[in-house]
């Protein structure tokens, strides 16, 4: 009888922690809603090319506009993802485009949908409060992975308005 109840009590601390664990942790989704401005890209990694010299990890326009064209957000500056699943990819211009947006794996790749046209996935490296970095694979020029970093825009609703 003894057994049974300590048993029971160690099943439901259990159940009771690991419950506790799965609801304090924030979900993906949360942290991605609002406004997000890409500040940069990079290469993240090179594939070893022989008898080339070391280049640059710095993304210059040039090689951002080739990198793009292949790309569905093509040149967008401001990713502003809505809550219902929808992101409005804005460009220098204001000029948008409409998407849906997914989280899969473990809320680490980011899916990108569009009508008629392929869909993509980039990997989140990083996400915080205000910065969040993203990588894909490209086969462009110098193949590698890019590297791009986005900052949180402040009052982010006021500002997808604006645009």
């Amino acid at each position: 009888m003894k057994v049974a109840i300590i048993y029971t009590l160690i099943l439901s601390s259990l159940v009771g922690v690991i419950s506790l664990m799965i609801n304090s942790g924030g979900h993906p989704h949360n942290h991605l809603i609002g406004a997000w401005k890409e500040t940069s890209w990079q290469y993240e990694k090179l594939d070893d090319l022989e008898g080339e010299d070391e280049m640059t990890m710095e993304i210059d326009h040039q090689m951002k506009s080739e990198i793009s064209k292949s790309l569905v957000f093509h040149e967008a500056e401001v990713w502003h993802f809505a809550p219902d699943g929808e992101i409005g990819l804005f460009d220098q211009y204001g000029k948008s485009k409409r998407l849906d947006w997914r989280l899969k794996g473990r809320g680490n790749i980011l899916k990108l949908l569009a009508d008629g046209e392929r869909t993509e996935y980039y990997n989140i490296k990083s996400l915080s409060a205000d910065k969040m970095e993203i990588h894909f694979t490209t086969d462009i020029g110098a193949r590698g992975v890019v590297k791009m970093v986005f900052e949180k825009v402040p009052s982010t609703i006021s500002y997808a308005k604006k645009i």
